[in-house]
């Protein structure tokens, strides 16, 4: 047929370009880290789109009708098949002991790297954690204990502290006066005033030996509960500072408070110094 292209001028142009296709897809795909069995299919790809534009370019086939047309169909699907089976056939393929091996390995390396405690290990580390926490502990109650009396007497004594102090003195005794004693040491009050030439060793607080015959109940309370209410004469400083810790009112009961009062009531010791508490 006069005009008809020759194989190679159908397939020249197309086999360079296909060429050029195939080679970008394959740097390409390295460049990304794929896989070499995806940039394998990338390139196979590639030949298959230079194969259709091939069949598309060929010059038609002669009409076959029966037997001929289907034994040529028959062929075409045979030659197709073992085409693609062969093709497949060169790509890797699935091993499932391949793959075994590949997890085997990724176990062993996390056994290398955590490796595995057998329960009696377990319960020896757990006792030795322990005496190591009991050992600990026993210190830092040592320490607590050591220093007890060096708390800063603007913060007070701690809830917790108050709480042990409360369950080991147990039930108020049934002389108030007795029990405000032990209400002025649990709240450690000692540590800022005197009373009988006992108790702190700084300027904190007046001593408290005549403070009945200066102060009433009313006044005592308010005192405790609000510190800014009454100044003591002599303790400009320390009122400005506020040294008298403010949060006796959440931490002393009503029925320690009189108990604790009643207490200061019965202290009236003449020849001792005792400052007059002064309004605010």
């Amino acid at each position: 047929m006069t005009g008809q292209k020759g194989f190679l001028d159908i397939i020249k142009w197309k086999l360079v370009v296909s060429a050029i296709i195939a080679a970008v897809l394959w740097f390409a795909s390295g460049v990304l880290e794929f896989p070499t069995v995806f940039r394998i299919m990338f390139v196979l790809y590639a030949v298959l789109g230079f194969l259709l534009f091939v069949l598309l370019d060929l010059p038609p086939m002669p009409e076959l009708s029966g037997g001929k047309a289907i034994g040529a169909l028959l062929v075409f699907y045979f030659l197709c098949s073992a085409i693609y089976a062969g093709a497949g056939s060169f790509l890797p393929q699935f091993d499932p002991e391949w793959e075994k091996g590949k997890i085997q390995k990724i176990i062993e390396a996390k056994k290398r790297a955590n490796p595995t405690v057998t329960p009696q290990e377990l319960s020896k580390q757990t006792h030795e954690l322990t005496a190591k926490t009991e050992d600990l502990m026993a210190r830092l109650t040592d320490l607590e204990e050591s220093m007890t009396g060096q708390r800063s007497a603007s913060e007070g004594p701690s809830a917790a502290d108050l709480a042990k102090k409360r369950a080991s003195a147990g039930a108020a005794p049934s002389d108030p006066v007795a029990y405000g004693k032990e209400v002025y040491d649990l709240y450690e009050c000692y540590n800022c005033h005197k009373i009988g030439g006992k108790g702190s060793v700084k300027k904190r607080g007046p001593i408290m030996d005549n403070i009945g015959n200066l102060a009433t109940a009313e006044q005592l309370k308010k005192k405790i509960f609000e510190p800014m209410t009454f100044m003591a004469e002599g303790f400009e400083k320390e009122f400005k500072k506020k040294t008298m810790p403010k949060n006796y009112s959440e931490l002393i009961s009503d029925g320690e408070l009189e108990a604790l009062v009643t207490y200061l009531g019965t202290l009236k010791n003449g020849s001792k110094d005792t400052p007059k508490m002064i309004p605010q």
